[in-house]
Order: C-alpha cells, then sequence, then structure tokens
C-alpha cells in the first residue's frame, strides 16, 4: 500500500494502512489528505510519509525551534498540523538543550525570511 487512507474514509486498522502520530497532530488531521495552502490559495495535498521526502519539504529555522516549509505541501502541512504551535517549540527547545533535536540528516537549516 502506498498511502494510509483514514479510518473514517473507510481505510483498514491494518498495521500498513496506519501512521504513527502524536495526539495533538492526529486530532488536527483528522480524516484531511490535502488542505489550502496560505500563499497560492489552491487545494494541496498534505505530506505523505510514505510517498514523500521529508528533506524537499521542510527544513528548520537556523535555530531549530520552527519548521519552515519550502513548498506548497509543507507549508500546508505545517499550517494543518500546527507543527509550529507554542508546546512543540517548547519540547524541541528542551530536545536541542540535551541534543535529541534535530535529527542529525536535518543539520542544515535555512534563514527565515
Amino acid at each position: 500500500m502506498d498511502h494510509v487512507i483514514p479510518l473514517s474514509m473507510g481505510g483498514s486498522n491494518d498495521s500498513t494502512n496506519l501512521a504513527l502520530a502524536c495526539f495533538h497532530c492526529n486530532r488536527r488531521k483528522g480524516r484531511a489528505q490535502e488542505a489550502i495552502e496560505p500563499e497560492s490559495g489552491e487545494k494541496v495535498a498534505l505530506f505523505n510519509p510514505r510517498l514523500d521526502t521529508w528533506r524537499q519539504h521542510f527544513r528548520w529555522s537556523e535555530d531549530y525551534l520552527h519548521l519552515i516549509g519550502i513548498t506548497p505541501t509543507g507549508r500546508v502541512t505545517i499550517e494543518t498540523l500546527a507543527l509550529n504551535r507554542e508546546r512543540i517549540i517548547g519540547i524541541r527547545a528542551a530536545d536541542y538543550a540535551v541534543g535529541r533535536h534535530p535529527p542529525l540528516e536535518d543539520i542544515h537549516p535555512i534563514k527565515p525570511d
């Protein structure tokens, strides 16, 4: 199976159809597979970890606390899941302080505009 189909849209609860997510992100995503992209106003697919490559859609801010969408998919996913909400930024800061953030493969941030 290439992609996850939400249970609410007829998807199975088989492990090949499930994606690990925190409670808050799961609630925000719900059955959505696409959303309106903030810059263009067009409907765009949300990031799909089974189909998309993380580095093609996201970068970290210079301080590694804010996620930056570099494509419409990245931006709409950040907006829809509120991936830069205050609580997540606090968790990232605490993880950064003890060396658990960012992931080693994400050591190339971009500076915010």
